[in-house]
């Protein structure tokens, strides 16, 4: 189930921190539990080691109920088809991620500006995204009120909607 057949004759501390996850997860499936908790289960995966564990976590979901605690929104995109949001111990949401999306439609924009008004906006909007391109700076910015006269309405990514649900402040240069 977990895929390290092939691995079985090796010593666990050669095993990538992938590996180890999965060899955790395998025993907690030994008596076959109705539900399963798995807290930040990715974390410090490399990319393809995730992509395999979310998988695997997503086959295990048929059969029982998988609790997954985690920062990580396209883990949670790909294994969870309802979720709590919590912030400070307290329930901000018990949704799924198309409710979400939902709720987030219309308060999602995109803009393509110069350097100065990027940081205009940065400091004045909860901005998702900020890509460098060769024509100015692409904002992704969550309001509920159009940020800037050329922006425009694009569809929220779930973690712009968690953005929106929890008022957390997030931005990813590239």
């Amino acid at each position: 189930m977990v895929n390290l057949e092939r691995e079985a004759d090796r010593k666990l501390p050669t095993y990538s921190g992938g590996m180890k996850q999965r060899i955790g997860i395998a025993q907690a499936l030994l008596n076959d539990p109705e539900l399963l908790i798995v807290d930040e289960p990715t974390a410090g995966l490399d990319p393809a080691e995730r992509v395999r564990f979310r998988t695997l976590l997503a086959s295990l979901t048929s059969n029982r109920i998988v609790m997954l605690s985690t920062h990580i929104i396209s883990d949670v995109e790909a294994v969870a088809s309802r979720f709590l949001i919590m912030q400070e111990g307290r329930v901000l949401a018990d949704t799924t991620s198309e409710e979400l999306m939902t709720q987030a439609a219309g308060s999602v924009w995109s803009v393509t500006v110069d350097q100065m008004t990027a940081v205009q906006l940065q400091a004045s909007y909860q901005v998702s995204t900020m890509v460098n391109q060769m024509h100015g700076i692409t904002l992704r910015i969550v309001s509920a009120t159009r940020p800037h006269e050329t922006a425009i309405v694009v569809d929220p990514s779930l973690e712009e909607a968690y953005l929106l649900a929890t008022g957390r402040q997030a931005v990813h240069q590239v």
